[in-house]
């Protein structure tokens, strides 16, 4: 079921994502918070990915299916990076 936004929340909805991947994702120092991380993407993502705005431009539409693709993206990538920190820290901790 998809929601619909007016412009200026689906444009924040774009930017939280944004920020979610490219800000948010890099502030994660280890496994747990890599995990909890993505926990929260997880969730702000199923809450938004179907999202409409009927007054979008197609400028809006395709920066918020790039937002959406990098959010999954960075998913893929912290569960990988959250491994090998987990590894690692295990190597060190025993």
């Amino acid at each position: 079921m998809s929601k619909t936004l007016k412009v200026a929340a689906f444009r924040a909805e774009a930017d939280h994502l944004f920020r979610l991947a490219n800000v948010d994702y890099h502030a994660c120092v280890g496994a747990h918070e890599l995990d909890n991380w993505r926990a929260v993407a997880g969730r702000v993502l199923a809450e938004v990915e179907h999202c409409e705005c009927k007054r979008a431009t197609p400028y809006d539409l395709a920066q918020f299916r790039k937002a959406v693709e990098a959010v999954k993206e960075r998913i893929t990538q912290a569960v990988e990076r959250g491994q090998a920190k987990a590894a690692n820290d295990s190597r060190f901790s025993g």
